[in-house]
C-alpha cells in the first residue's frame, strides 16, 4: 500500500509540473495539493505550490504555502526569501518586500534579489539602497553582460579587485560620480571595468569575483558570469567581409577633431580604413587641437592614405563649425558623420550605400554604446523603421546618419548658433525634404561613452535644446503641435490642439459590476462635463448586483442589451451602428479600465483629430504597476503580442523610459489594444469596423492593421497612462487561447509577418520569454518608410481565401 501511495504522489507531482509548464495554474495547484497531502514535508513542492498560486492570483494562499516551506527549510534559503519578497510586492507590502530582498542578499550576495530591490517597480526613492536599513553592502555589480562590469562601491575612490580562479585579473577605482549614492547616505563611487581581455578559465569558466580591496568584502552580484551572450560573441567574432557594390557612389565621412585621446582617434581612423568598401573619403577637420600627439596622428593618416584629407582650423569653431568646414571640402555624392572617439564597423559604408541605391533620401542605422574600451559593449540601440512621431518625441537615432551631400548643403549644414543638439536640428531639417527614409537594421557604429564626452558635459541643457529644435521644425512644416519637455532626459511631449469633438465610450460588460462601477466612476472623476457619452453593452448579465448597478446608470448611459455567443467584434460594431451620433469620436474601452488622472481623454482626442492618424492607444498598467500594454508587435510570440509587457513602469520613483525611451513617448506601432483605443468615426467606417470573424482574439490587431494599410498612422501614447485591472499573471497568450483567431490573423497578414513588423527591429527576439536573444549576425535589407512630406507608405494585406468579413 505504501508503494501505491508513493506512486500516486509521484503522479500528482508530475501532473503538477506539466500543468505548471503549460500555464494552467489552477490544475497545477490542485495536483501539488494532492501530492502534499501525502508528502507534507517536501518543502520544494510547497514552494512550487506558492509559485502557481501566485500566478493564479491567489496571493494569500501563496503566502501560506511559502510560510509552510519556510517552516521546513528555516530562514536561510535565499531563493525562498526572494520569492516571498516578490509576493509581498504584489500584495502592496513594500516594506516587507524590501526586508525579504535584503535578507536574501545577506545569505547570497549573488541573489537576483538585488535586481528586484534596485531595478523593479516600486524601488524605494531614487537611491540605490533603502535608508531605513542599517546593513550596507560593500557595493554592487549592476551590469556585467556585454564586455564590462559596471557598478558602485560603498567607499568612493576605493578600489575594486576582480579575481578569476583565485588570480587577480584586474582592478579599477570607484571614482565615477554617483550622486544617487550620496542621496542614500553612502560615500560611494561608480566604476566600469572592461572585461574584453578576460578569457574563460579551464576550471571555473567565465566566473569572476569582485571584492572591495580595502575590506575584502564581496560585492553584491559577485561572483558573476563574465561571458558575453552567445549572440554578442558571435557578432564580435563574425567574418568582416562583404561584397561591395562597384557602382556605389562615394561616401564622404566628416570627422571633426578636437583633442581626443590619441589612441581613440587612431582607432576611429583605422575603422574607416578597414571598411570593406573602397567607396569612401575621410575629411578630418582639426578644430584647433593643442595635443601634438593628435596632430601627429592626423598628419600620419593623411600621408598613409590618399582618401584621407586634413582640414586645419583656428581654435573655437566648435563641432558644428568644424563639421561645416568638412562639408565644404567633401566631394562625395553622399555624406555621413562620425565623432573623433568612435568606431565604424567594417560593413558600414557598404550597408549605408545599399539603402541609398533603393531610393532613400535619408539613412540611419543601429549602433552599440560602449564603455571607454570600445570592445566593452554597454547597450545595443536596435531601432524601428522610421516614425516621424517617435522622432518628434525623442531623437531615437543618432549614429549613423547619411544623406545626399547636396541636400545637406541645401539646408545650410549644421546651425553653428546651436552649441548642442545641432545634429538633431540638422536631421529635422533634412527630414522636411525627405520623401523616403531608410533604416538599416544592423549595428554599424560603436559610440564610445565616457565622462569627458560633450554629451555628458552638456546633459543638463540637451532637453531644452531638443525641444527648441522640434518646435522650429513644427513651425517650418506648418503643424500646430507644441513641444514641451517630456518625463525623462531628452524627450518631448507634443501637445496637439483638441477640437472638442464629443466622444462615445463603448464598454462591453458581463456581470462584474464592481469593475464596471470602478471604471465609470473613474471616467466621471477625470473627464469634464458632458464631453463623454457612455454606451454600456450588457452581454446577458445575470448577477443581481450588476443588474442593479446597470439600472442606476440608465439616466447616465445608454444600456444596450446583447444576447448570444460572445463576439467582441460584433457587439462593438452593433453598438456603433445603432448608437453613434455624427461627429462623435469612438472610444473602445474595457470594463476593467480605471482612469487615473484628468487630461487623458483630451490628449487621445487631440491625437486622433490629426487627419493622418487613424487609431490612438494608451499605455496600460497592471495593478502592480508593471506595463500591460504599450503597443502591439506583429509576429511577437508567433502571432502578435504586447511589447514591453511586464516591464516596470517606474524605476526608483521615476518613469522607466524603456528601450530608446519607447515607454515615455508617442510613437507609431502596428496595432494597439481595444482595451483603450480611440478612432474617428469616418476611419472606423472606411475600413469596415471590426472583422466579426475574429470573435474573441486579435480583432483589434486586425482592425489596426487594416487602418494602417489604408494609409493612416496607428499611435501608442506614453503620456496617457491608465490602469487595466487584468490579472498580471503570465497567462497563455491569445494564440493559445483562441487558435482559430490566431490562424485567421496569420492567413490574412502572413506576408507582413514574414517581412517583419516595421516598428520592431528584425534583430530583436520574437520570443517574449527570451527578450535578450538577439540576432545580431543577420543582415536584413533596409526598411523604407515615407518621410514627413510624402504620402503614407501603404501595405496591402494578403487576402485569404473565402474572406467573408462582416
Amino acid at each position: 500500500m505504501r508503494r501505491i501511495a508513493g506512486d500516486r504522489a509521484a503522479m500528482s507531482r508530475r501532473a503538477g509540473d506539466a500543468a505548471r509548464d503549460r500555464g494552467d495554474w489552477e490544475a497545477a495547484a490542485l495536483a501539488y495539493r494532492s501530492y502534499l497531502s501525502r508528502r507534507a514535508s517536501d518543502a520544494r513542492i510547497w514552494i512550487q505550490l506558492g509559485h502557481v498560486l501566485k500566478e493564479a492570483g491567489a496571493l494569500a494562499e501563496a503566502d501560506r504555502a511559502y510560510v509552510r516551506a519556510a517552516g521546513l527549510l528555516g530562514d536561510g534559503d535565499a531563493d525562498l526569501l526572494l520569492s516571498r519578497g516578490r509576493l509581498a510586492r504584489l500584495q502592496g507590502e513594500e516594506a516587507a518586500a524590501i526586508a525579504f530582498f535584503i535578507d536574501s542578499l545577506k545569505r547570497d550576495g549573488s541573489s537576483p534579489a538585488a535586481a528586484d530591490l534596485f531595478d523593479q517597480a516600486g524601488a524605494p526613492g531614487s537611491a540605490p539602497w533603502p535608508l531605513s536599513y542599517d546593513w550596507r553592502p560593500a557595493g554592487r555589480i549592476e551590469h556585467a553582460a556585454t564586455g564590462a562590469a559596471v557598478g558602485w562601491l560603498r567607499d568612493g575612490g576605493g578600489v575594486v579587485e576582480f579575481r578569476q580562479a583565485g588570480r587577480v585579473v584586474g582592478t579599477t577605482r570607484a571614482d565615477l560620480p554617483r550622486p544617487d549614492l550620496t542621496n542614500a547616505g553612502l560615500e560611494g563611487g561608480g566604476f566600469s571595468f572592461s572585461l574584453s581581455g578576460v578569457r574563460p578559465d579551464h576550471e571555473t569558466g567565465w566566473r569572476i569575483e569582485a571584492i572591495s580591496q580595502a575590506t575584502g568584502e564581496p560585492l553584491l552580484g559577485s561572483p558573476f558570469d563574465a561571458a558575453p551572450p552567445r549572440a554578442v560573441q558571435d557578432w564580435l567574432t563574425r567574418p568582416k567581409t562583404a561584397t561591395p557594390d562597384a557602382a556605389a557612389p562615394l561616401l564622404s565621412l566628416i570627422l571633426p577633431v578636437h583633442d581626443p585621446r590619441p589612441e581613440w582617434l587612431s582607432e576611429a581612423i583605422a575603422s574607416v580604413r578597414n571598411q570593406n568598401s573602397p567607396a569612401w573619403e575621410l575629411v578630418c577637420v582639426d578644430d584647433g587641437s593643442t595635443d601634438l600627439r593628435v596632430k601627429t596622428v592626423l598628419a600620419d593618416a593623411a600621408v598613409k592614405d590618399s582618401r584621407i584629407r586634413l582640414v586645419t582650423l583656428a581654435p573655437g569653431r566648435g563641432v558644428a563649425g568644424a563639421t561645416n568646414a568638412g562639408l565644404a571640402q567633401a566631394t562625395g555624392a553622399w555624406v555621413a558623420f562620425m565623432d573623433h572617439d568612435d568606431v565604424l564597423e567594417p560593413e558600414a559604408v557598404t550597408r549605408l550605400m545599399a539603402a541609398e541605391s533603393m531610393g532613400a533620401d535619408l539613412v540611419y542605422s543601429d549602433e552599440v554604446l560602449t564603455h571607454e574600451d570600445s570592445d566593452a559593449l554597454k547597450h545595443f540601440a536596435l531601432r524601428p523603421a522610421f516614425s516621424h512621431d517617435y522622432y518628434l518625441s525623442h531623437p531615437y537615432f543618432v549614429h549613423m546618419v547619411a544623406a545626399p551631400l547636396a541636400a545637406v548643403r541645401a539646408v545650410g549644414g549644421l546651425d553653428e548658433r546651436l552649441p548642442i543638439s545641432a545634429d538633431v536640428d540638422l536631421v529635422l531639417r533634412l527630414l522636411e525634404g525627405s520623401r523616403t527614409v531608410a533604416h538599416v537594421p544592423g549595428v554599424l557604429y560603436r559610440w564610445r561613452t565616457h565622462v569627458d564626452s560633450e554629451g555628458h558635459r552638456s546633459r543638463s541643457r540637451v532637453t531644452a535644446a531638443t525641444v527648441m529644435a522640434v518646435n522650429a521644425h513644427l513651425d517650418r512644416l506648418g503643424l500646430p503641435g507644441q513641444a514641451v519637455p517630456g518625463p525623462v532626459f531628452n524627450t518631448c511631449r507634443i501637445d496637439w490642439p483638441d477640437d472638442g469633438s464629443p466622444v462615445l465610450a463603448v464598454i462591453p460588460t458581463r456581470n462584474r459590476g464592481d469593475l464596471l462601477r470602478q471604471c465609470v466612476e473613474s471616467l466621471d472623476r477625470t473627464v469634464p462635463g458632458d464631453r463623454l457619452r457612455l454606451l454600456i453593452i450588457d452581454h446577458e448579465s445575470d448577477d443581481p448586483d450588476t443588474r442593479l448597478y446597470l439600472e442606476t446608470l440608465s439616466d447616465r448611459a445608454v444600456i444596450m442589451p446583447y444576447a448570444g455567443p460572445f463576439n467582441f467584434a460584433r457587439m462593438n460594431n452593433e453598438a456603433v451602428r445603432r448608437h453613434a451620433r455624427p461627429g462623435e469620436r469612438l472610444l473602445f474601452l474595457n470594463n476593467d479600465i480605471e482612469a487615473l488622472e484628468p487630461g487623458w481623454l483630451e490628449r487621445l482626442a487631440a491625437l486622433v483629430a490629426r487627419p493622418e492618424v487613424g487609431v490612438v492607444g494608451a499605455t496600460l498598467l497592471y495593478p502592480d504597476r508593471r506595463v500591460q500594454h504599450a503597443g502591439v508587435v506583429l509576429g511577437l510570440g508567433g502571432y502578435a503580442e504586447h511589447v514591453h509587457k511586464f516591464a516596470p513602469f517606474e524605476r526608483g520613483g521615476d518613469r522607466n523610459p524603456g528601450p530608446d525611451c519607447s515607454l515615455v513617448v508617442t510613437r507609431e506601432v502596428s496595432a494597439v489594444t481595444a482595451a483603450c483605443m480611440m478612432m474617428r468615426q469616418e476611419v472606423f467606417a472606411a475600413v469596415g469596423g471590426f472583422d466579426e470573424t475574429f470573435e474573441v482574439g486579435f480583432n483589434d490587431t486586425d482592425l489596426c492593421l487594416r487602418v494602417g494599410a489604408a494609409g493612416y498612422r496607428v499611435l501608442n501614447d506614453g503620456h496617457v497612462v491608465l490602469m487595466h485591472h487584468e490579472s498580471a499573471t503570465r497567462r497563455a497568450t491569445d494564440q493559445v487561447r483562441h487558435p482559430e483567431d490566431a490562424a485567421r490573423l496569420k492567413a490574412r497578414w502572413g506576408a507582413l509577418m514574414a517581412e517583419g513588423d516595421p516598428f520592431y527591429n528584425p534583430l530583436l527576439s520574437l520570443d517574449p520569454a527570451a527578450p535578450d536573444r538577439t540576432r545580431l549576425g543577420e543582415t536584413p535589407p533596409p526598411r523604407l518608410r515615407s518621410g514627413p512630406g510624402a504620402g503614407r507608405l501603404v501595405v496591402k494585406p494578403e487576402q485569404e481565401q473565402g474572406d467573408d468579413r462582416g
